[in-house]
């Protein structure tokens, strides 16, 4: 006895599906975790290295040969900066000071000293003619020339004075003289004052000097080496040098330790992401929940993901100008999940792929974005398309938007080079499209490796030309239009509640297969009149009436169906009795308990378990009893379906189908809006033709 699908019979347990949760979650922190852990080498000086050792990277840096040419370029550099000179204000004070003074000897002298030549000796750098010039003065005129000759003093001071020779002071003087408007004799005396008084005011700075040399200093660039990333380190049996030593610690290869305190947060990252997903589909999945296959292909996915993601990383492409997670493959990722289980657990799939891969990328919030826009976009794409012309038309769709991402990202970033624009629009762009050529490679072999249906093999299935299909309608030509006209109401009825209409089809055309072992046992495919069940007593006839499930799936059995159509086939009927035959029974043998006898006139089961199967057995139900309807009205019909749908709900066929009441009321009504448009009103044809006939006969005593 059937007691329910075949998954349920050979479901790993509970343990083992934490036994496989555990071990996807190490092997995914694994890869994670992977970038953390330091290429460590343990050799020391002088020892012979047992094996080559490569750069795992790029990197520039400073070794002593490096830091010796650094510093002296910087000597000589430093060596060139001239000795920097500063204006002495003590300097200047003293020499303004010393003019200030000559004008006060100059007020005192008067002719009488001139006549007796009584000079005062700090006077005597002028000639007597300029002399007898500033005695001629009036006090105003004399005040004028002396703040005169003080404001060029300060002024050819303020540009201080290295050497004071009398060539350049004259010169100074002379330009700044003119606008004075004094006559040639009081030009003669201030400028042979300013010479007389005006010596050298600048004084080595020490302060200036280096500050000028440290300028000079940073713009000499250190001197560095570099190593390319798989260039050789040292070579398998050469000696290891302090060089070696030092290039392993500047790659972060020497003597460093893994870190598991980040191990164990990224352990715990993707053990709460595990989680989430679990109770995601406990809550909103409860049908693939128990099924292990689907934890098995989510794992499987992101690992798949994340590896890819970690082989990027190590690559250099075009010397870095290419950024590497434009290329991971989460468009595949989500339109895997999108087709062989549901969009909405893609999203959270691919969302926590997406975080795991930023993690690695040191947590790079771009990273994140990127992944999470393009694993968006696919599932959206991809949302009831099926056809191979829907997924690539998908895959130019994501490609598209992972440009303008690109785009995006470029303009935040302030990238303004053209040449990184070009190049990462074209491998985003490539990412959409070549996902989608893979997953229409790869989805074939991802669908036998777990076992799981997806919809292009149910679209393949729906042809009517399957060589099952083909040998139902030449064997039980009644069946087959019994299935085709349950397909056309489960359909409807299924994209009424918006659940899987072709599923409901594909199954529908199925259901029955069983039929075709004894075909004339079964009222639609008994053309002649004679009915074999008359020479049979009730509980034959009720064995096999109810044994075609189980033949069904032995047939398909042998044309290798999927899982998902035979559970249409051994559960459209559910635990349902075999009312017509119990009935006979009833009047044939002598019982004592009736009800006893109604579990032996019922079908083995089991009960619908999800929303399409108890679509299907309602609509097979429905068009069996609307078929052996003689004339057929609108009102009849309803009445009819009416009861169907009551007695099937309180025999409880469909308490483990998780159609709630409201649905299988939208099921009632769109049942019955497919019959009206099937037995509506049709004009009496007959009658019509006779009425024209009878026109068109000639009248008695017509010429």
């Amino acid at each position: 006895m059937y007691t329910g699908p075949k998954w349920v019979n050979i479901l790993p347990s509970r343990h083992f599906k934490v036994i496989l949760s555990i071990l996807g979650i190490i092997l995914i922190t694994a890869v994670v975790f992977s970038p953390y852990i330091p290429h460590n080498v343990n050799l020391k000086v002088g020892d012979v290295a047992p094996v080559t050792v490569v750069s795992p990277r790029y990197i520039e840096f400073e070794s002593e040969k490096d830091l010796q040419e650094t510093e002296d370029l910087r000597r000589r550099r430093a060596e060139l900066v001239d000795r920097v000179y500063s204006v002495d204000p003590v300097i200047n004070k003293h020499i303004v000071s010393d003019v200030v003074e000559l004008f006060t000897d100059l007020r005192k002298l008067d002719s009488a000293d001139l006549r007796k030549s009584h000079i005062p000796q700090s006077l005597k750098f002028l000639r007597v003619g300029q002399l007898q010039y500033s005695v001629s003065l009036l006090p105003g005129e004399m005040d004028r020339m002396e703040k005169s000759t003080i404001r060029i003093v300060e002024a050819i001071l303020s540009e201080g004075v290295r050497d004071a020779l009398p060539e350049e002071l004259e010169i100074k003087v002379k330009s700044r003289l003119r606008p004075l408007h004094l006559n040639r004799q009081g030009e003669l005396v201030v400028s042979t004052i300013v010479r007389h008084v005006v010596h050298p005011n600048l004084t080595y700075s020490e302060a200036l000097t280096k500050k000028a040399q440290e300028k000079e200093l940073n713009t000499v660039k250190p001197v560095t080496s570099a190593i390319k990333q798989g260039e050789p380190i040292f070579y398998k049996g050469e000696v290891v040098t302090e060089a070696h030593i030092f290039l392993l610690k500047q790659l972060n290869m020497y003597g460093r330790e893994a870190n598991f305190y980040k191990f164990g947060g990224l352990l715990l990252l993707t053990a709460l992401l595990g989680i989430l997903i679990e109770r995601f589909i406990y809550h909103f999945n409860r049908r693939i929940y128990s099924q292990i296959k689907y934890f098995g292909l989510i794992y499987f996915v992101i690992l798949f993901v994340v590896a890819i993601a970690r082989g990027l990383m190590a690559l250099e492409l075009f010397g870095g100008l290419i950024n590497s997670y434009f290329l991971v493959p989460i468009p595949m990722a989500a339109m895997l999940i999108s087709l062989l289980v549901t969009a909405n657990l893609s999203l959270l799939v691919c969302t926590a792929a997406s975080i795991l891969v930023a993690a690695m990328y040191l947590g790079d919030f771009n990273v994140f974005g990127f992944l999470f826009f393009s694993a968006c976009v696919s599932t959206f794409s991809i949302y009831k398309r099926f056809s191979r012309s829907e997924l690539m038309l998908a895959g130019y769709v994501v490609g598209g938007f992972n440009v303008l991402f690109v785009l995006t990202f470029g303009l935040v970033r302030e990238i303004s080079d053209v040449l990184w624009f070009v190049s990462n629009m074209l491998v985003a762009f490539s990412t959409g499209v070549i996902s989608s050529m893979i997953t229409l490679a790869v989805i074939p072999y991802v669908e036998g490796l777990f076992n799981i249906t997806t919809q292009q093999t149910l679209l393949e299935l729906s042809n009517l030309n399957h060589p099952l299909l083909k040998r139902l309608m030449m064997t039980a030509p009644g069946t087959y239009q019994h299935s085709l006209m349950v397909a056309n109401l489960a359909e409807s009825a299924a994209e009424a509640i918006h659940a899987d209409p072709i599923l409901c089809r594909v199954g529908s055309y199925y259901h029955d297969i069983g039929k075709m072992k004894r075909p004339l046992f079964f009222t639609e495919n008994q053309f002649s009149g004679e009915n074999p069940h008359s020479t049979l007593t009730p509980r034959m006839s009720k064995m096999v009436i109810a044994a075609h499930p189980r033949d069904g799936v032995e047939l398909a059995n042998k044309y290798h169906l999927p899982q998902i159509l035979k559970d249409f086939m051994l559960e459209h009927h559910g635990t349902t009795m075999v009312s017509f035959f119990y009935s006979q029974a009833l009047h044939t043998e002598e019982t004592q308990n009736p009800d006893a006898m109604k579990d032996e006139f019922r079908y083995p089961g089991p009960k619908p378990h999800f929303k399409e199967a108890g679509i299907v057995m309602l609509a097979d139900s429905v068009e069996a009893a609307v078929r052996a309807m003689e004339k057929p009205t609108p009102g009849k019909i309803e009445n009819l379906v009416d009861r169907i749908f009551h007695l099937k709900i309180e025999d409880g066929q469909l308490v483990d189908c998780p159609l709630s009441l409201k649905e299988i009321e939208i099921i009632r009504e769109t049942f019955l809006w497919v019959f009206k448009g099937i037995y509506h009103s049709r004009i009496d044809y007959q009658e019509e033709l006779d009425s024209i006939i009878q026109q068109t006969k000639p009248k008695r005593g017509a010429a």
